[in-house]
């Protein structure tokens, strides 16, 4: 996620003074002095009034209207009737002064009132002490009093005009006064423009039309108001020393939009002007920058992970945690590196505040818990992500609100999921940038859908098409930590594939070689994976017992967790373990009948398990197989009837599996795709507005 670089103010140096722009709303304030200090009100309400007026005139929000800020002056306690006429009589004096200022004398006449609260000296030319006046002239009031006045007595006529004019339409409840900007001083608005009146110092408003372009997705916009903004007057000097932000900025733009060639050439020449500079930490973050981008082959510039320094970055520690996962160190690494994340942390927020540094945290600990096996603490984290932030505050909050969906649709839940998706809470404060993200993770939930089912037609005709461009970056993320799949996930592919095969040896060989991976790297959630079709290998060499064995050493973790596909595999193997067994002593005759039916009955909990976890996330070739195979358990077994109702259930999946092959589209999964459609072109007008 790209962030900003703020332009930083030197200690030493003297901070520019920024113009001062009369707008209709410093009129009303001084409306309120003019009210309290001619008629000061009860101890407890001139209090209150303080309270708001400071509020206001530090303008960290935007101003309140003419009538909100009357409704902000007299509200107080209702139970108090001094105070409940003090109120009345505020009210309607605020009222009524606008109709004095109708005209240019009547707003002279005015400012020439309130400055007499704040005179330097008295009618007869001695020296007023700050005893003696109700607001001294250094206050925070007092000085912005006498700013107002100043600014006002600058206005040439044409100035003094639009002045009166903007404030009735102010009034009025009309948006007036406030397109005037500090940098349009000309135009004979002023008498006598001042040196300072000339000067054009450096404004927010490119950086905030940057950070808007960013959101939408706007490339060549973003890029323009980034130099807008870096092209203005910061200082007095000729060279304002911010080019390196200017180009660090601009790397890290192209590299949270994939433009991997573009963003280390930028990077490469902020290093350059930083170390010209003598700008240590810029420095500092083009390294990191340049360190976490891939080069052409799909590698990063280099696997040695940096020591910690002074002003070292929180966030950068915590991409450390996915350096040493891509490397293949143990998960204890991991770990290892977000503990110094949070040391880093404690030094370098208590000057630097990151917002996204909390919840940062909280989603790379969730991705370590899931791979380390424990999925209630992922859960936990995630569930911290989701109680604390509101749409829009950050990314992790995204990435958890999409692993939650992709847990739900692991366990056959899929209207669950796509309700969380779909949900508006969830779309509604991402950007067009994260639109890719969020679409791409409600089509892997219809993907995983129909591939469950084995519709391929459907996933070749209808889903294919409409697949999301580029790669699936949350499901990285959640799954792996990077955004290619996991060296894990393929073997295990590989073996399936193998096994798929009946190429037991190769299947062998890959499996041993993952076993001893996630175990040494502490990868538990692969490792009860490998674990399972070891065991389902094992039977094809003839050691189902040693298969029965490794199975329930992790069997209670498997049966308490949530992944209905890996509970019902690991119970189907099971029970064939068990059945397989009985004849391990018995290789040329059978063994005795009693030890039979003992080994059967013993396996038919286990595949009752695993019908019904088949049946709950729709695998229909899977829950076939477990049925035939309780189907002959049953017949084995003189159970006729059960027999019998294992052969319908059968028959009744074949048909569900034959009519869901043959399906070439779906009207839901339409309405669905187009909703995600609907849903780009809010969001699309949401940023033109």
């Amino acid at each position: 996620m790209a962030s900003t670089i703020r332009p930083p103010i030197p200690v030493n140096e003297e901070i520019p003074r920024i113009t001062h722009v009369l707008r209709p709303h410093h009129i009303a304030i001084l409306s309120v002095f003019i009210l309290i200090l001619r008629n000061p009100p009860s101890q407890n309400f001139n209090l209150h009034i303080f309270r708001v007026l400071a509020r206001e005139i530090a303008e960290t929000r935007p101003p309140k209207t003419f009538n909100e800020l009357i409704q902000a002056v007299v509200k107080g306690d209702p139970e108090d009737p001094q105070e409940r006429e003090e109120r009345i009589k505020m009210a309607r004096g605020l009222r009524n002064v606008p109709k004095h200022l109708q005209t240019h004398e009547g707003m002279t006449q005015f400012f020439v009132d309130v400055i007499a609260f704040v005179p330097e000296r008295d009618y007869e030319g001695h020296q007023i002490t700050p005893s003696d006046l109700p607001i001294e002239r250094r206050s925070y009031f007092g000085l912005f009093i006498r700013r107002c006045y100043l600014s006002y007595f600058k206005l040439s006529w044409r100035g003094a005009i639009k002045l009166v004019k903007d404030y009735k339409a102010w009034v009025a409840g009309k948006d007036a006064g406030y397109d005037l900007k500090p940098t349009d001083r000309g135009g004979g608005l002023l008498i006598m423009p001042t040196a300072s009146d000339e000067l054009q110092y450096a404004q927010l408003e490119p950086l905030e039309k940057y950070d808007k372009a960013v959101k939408e997705g706007d490339t060549q916009a973003a890029i323009e108001n980034l130099r807008r903004f870096f092209d203005q007057k910061f200082s007095d000097n000729d060279d304002s020393g911010l080019s390196q932000h200017a180009l660090l900025n601009l790397a890290r733009l192209h590299y949270s939009l994939g433009e991997y060639v573009a963003a280390r050439h930028s990077a490469e020449e902020a290093l350059k002007t930083a170390r010209t500079a003598n700008d240590a930490l810029t420095v500092q973050h083009c390294t990191s920058l340049l360190r976490r981008i891939p080069s052409m082959d799909g590698r990063y510039s280099s696997s040695r992970i940096p020591p910690i320094k002074l002003n070292t970055s929180p966030i950068d520690v915590l991409y450390n945690v996915r350096k040493a996962l891509d490397s293949g160190e143990p998960l204890e690494s991991g770990f290892i590196k977000l503990y110094e994340s949070l040391g880093c942390a404690d030094a370098f927020l208590s000057h630097t505040p990151e917002p996204s540094w909390p919840w940062a945290r909280h989603a790379y600990q969730a991705v370590l818990w899931r791979l380390a096996g424990v999925e209630s603490l992922a859960q936990t984290h995630e569930n911290i992500i989701l109680a604390f932030t509101e749409p829009g505050d950050d990314e992790s909050r995204l990435h958890a609100l999409c692993s939650k969906a992709r847990r739900l649709g692991r366990q056959g839940n899929y209207g669950g999921a796509l309700l969380v998706l779909l949900d508006p809470n969830t779309w509604k404060g991402i950007n067009l940038r994260q639109y890719n993200m969020w679409a791409s993770e409600i089509w892997e939930v219809l993907r995983l859908t129909a591939s469950r089912r084995r519709q391929v037609n459907l996933i070749r005709d209808f889903l294919g098409p409409r697949k999301p461009a580029g790669p699936n970056a949350t499901l990285a993320y959640y799954n792996t930590v990077v955004q290619q799949k996991s060296s894990m996930v393929q073997l295990l592919e590989g073996i399936n594939f193998c096994i798929g095969a009946e190429s037991w040896s190769d299947a062998l060989s890959l499996c041993l070689d993952v076993l001893w991976n996630t175990q040494f790297r502490g990868l538990h959630a692969y490792h009860r994976v490998a674990v399972v079709l070891l065991a389902e290998i094992s039977i094809e060499f003839g050691m189902a017992t040693r298969g029965k064995r490794i199975i329930e050493e992790i069997l209670p973790i498997i049966l308490n967790g949530d992944d209905l596909e890996l509970r019902a595999h690991a119970c189907y193997t099971l029970a064939r373990c068990i059945m397989v067994g009985s004849w391990a002593n018995s290789l040329t005759d059978p063994p005795p009948k009693d030890k039979q039916e003992a080994a059967l009955r013993g396996a038919l909990p286990f595949l009752h398990t695993a019908e019904a976890d088949y049946a709950k996330i729709e695998m229909y070739p899977e829950r076939m197989r477990v049925l035939y195979t309780l189907s002959v358990t049953y017949n084995s077994l003189d159970m006729i009837e059960e027999r019998d109702r294992m052969a319908e259930l059968h028959s009744e999946v074949e048909k569900q599996l034959e009519e869901a092959q043959s399906m070439q589209e779906d009207k839901h999964l339409k309405e669905i795709m187009d909703l995600v459609v609907q849903i780009a072109g809010t969001i699309t007008k949401r940023f033109e507005t």
